[in-house]
């Protein structure tokens, strides 16, 4: 059940399982709440929507390797708990400075900065720290897990937050994720399983510099983990062009209110649920690089027909169409970080995490700027189409290089690390 049933019985990785879905509900409604601040209440234009979502990854590219170094140097926790504590005192100055008629489109930017930052020290440490938690044999189901949660919270965040916009606003609605992150750092302070400090004692002393070079050595050298970062890359390019167009087209072009802009990203929610509890099923069929090809691609083909929601009835066109992608979405996610994370020893997690967000996150904010341009340009629905067509061209790095010849994630967890620190797995 949700990929496995050893897991219900460790306490610890349940207690940091009901966290994050608690803290993942919340993140969503952000997610729908501030775009929809800057559109509907500050009248933004689509280039400051598109700056808007830049703000919010920019961090990735800047500071991710240097919070990658310190994931493989120190305890992951405390950094998760920090990180979290931050997020929740940026999030609830929105709601205060709304309830002052102070709120402005520099604030926004400002606190898309903050929740960058602490989503970059919050993921590559969490990332870092699961493999620890449980063992190596539970990854995929810990993932399938996490995935069915953070899928969970697709369905139930946006509804939630349309819901509460439309009740009590936009800003106040935000009030609901700086409280899930209080409920995340609560959850992470009562692990009780001690935590070794990620560096062995005899370990050498190192520089940072070196040690963001050996996690660079690693995904570059690796052949799976460089198909990966492509495929990843390729996919960011494409897919994040089109944030700011969904909600520009949303709202500007089919007219939906907040509550029923919620409904369409719950129904990728609801499809993304599905997708998680049937990953495992899917990937023993096909394989795990067919399942990446698949839905990378019927991902995309979802997100194409976007504009069909001109011709009429675009809730439930929209509904559908991200039900069916949050299935595909799901199934490639889980699949992905299992296989970055089997291929990885445990001293090198973060620093192959911070690697591959660097680049393939790092795209993320020139992605949403550039379509916001775009859209103000050549308009929401051709951005979309654009977006879907280049993140489909991912599936040739699954096709034509080693991901394609994997079949299960076993197949590469068994890594030895050479004398001058590579990591070199058995081959595919």
């Amino acid at each position: 059940m949700l990929g496995g049933n050893r897991l219900w019985r460790h306490a610890d990785f349940l207690k940091l399982w009901a966290g994050q879905t608690i803290s993942v509900v919340g993140s969503e409604v952000t997610n729908i709440a501030l775009p929809t601040i800057a559109i509907l209440q500050l009248h933004a234009t689509a280039a400051e929507v598109g700056l808007l979502a830049a703000t919010q990854q920019v961090a990735f590219p800047v500071l991710a390797l240097f919070a990658g170094v310190f994931a493989d140097r120190l305890r992951r926790r405390p950094m998760m708990i920090v990180a979290d504590a931050v997020r929740a005192l940026a999030i609830l100055s929105i709601p205060v400075a709304a309830a002052f008629g102070v709120l402005s489109i520099v604030q926004l930017y400002v606190v898309a900065i903050v929740l960058g930052v602490g989503t970059v020290i919050f993921d590559i440490a969490y990332l870092a720290y699961v493999p620890g938690l449980v063992s190596r044999a539970d990854i995929l189901e810990a993932n399938t897990k996490l995935e069915v949660s953070f899928s969970g919270s697709r369905l139930i965040g946006p509804s939630l937050g349309g819901l509460l916009i439309q009740v009590i606003g936009a800003a106040q609605a935000m009030l609901a994720d700086a409280f899930s992150f209080v409920v995340s750092v609560v959850s992470i302070i009562w692990i009780r399983q001690p935590e070794d400090s990620p560096r062995h004692p005899t370990a050498p002393q190192t520089g940072v510099f070196a040690e963001i070079r050996e996690g660079l050595r690693l995904v570059l050298h690796d052949p799976i983990l460089r198909a990966l970062l492509i495929m990843l890359t390729i996919g960011g390019i494409g897919f994040h062009l089109q944030d700011p167009a969904l909600f520009l087209f949303a709202y500007r072009n089919v007219h939906l209110s907040p509550g029923l802009f919620g409904l369409v990203f719950g129904a990728g929610g609801a499809g993304a649920v599905i997708g998680a509890m049937v990953v495992g099923t899917v990937v023993r069929k096909v394989g795990v690089g067919n399942s990446l090809a698949l839905s990378n691609v019927l991902l995309g083909l979802a997100f194409l027909a976007w504009p069909l929601a001109l011709l009429g009835a675009p809730v439930l066109v929209l509904g559908g169409l991200m039900f069916f992608g949050g299935i595909f979405d799901s199934i490639y996610n889980v699949s992905q970080v299992s296989l970055r994370q089997a291929v990885t020893p445990s001293r090198l997690q973060g620093r192959m995490t911070a690697t591959m967000r660097t680049v393939f996150w790092g795209v993320r904010p020139i992605s949403n700027l550039a379509g916001g341009v775009m859209a103000g340009a050549l308009g929401a629905p051709a951005t979309i189409v654009i977006g879907s067509l280049i993140g489909m061209t991912a599936t040739i790095a699954v096709l034509a290089g080693p991901l394609g010849r994997v079949r299960q994630h076993e197949d590469v967890a068994q890594i030895t690390e050479s004398p001058d620190g590579g990591v070199h797995g058995p081959g595919i």
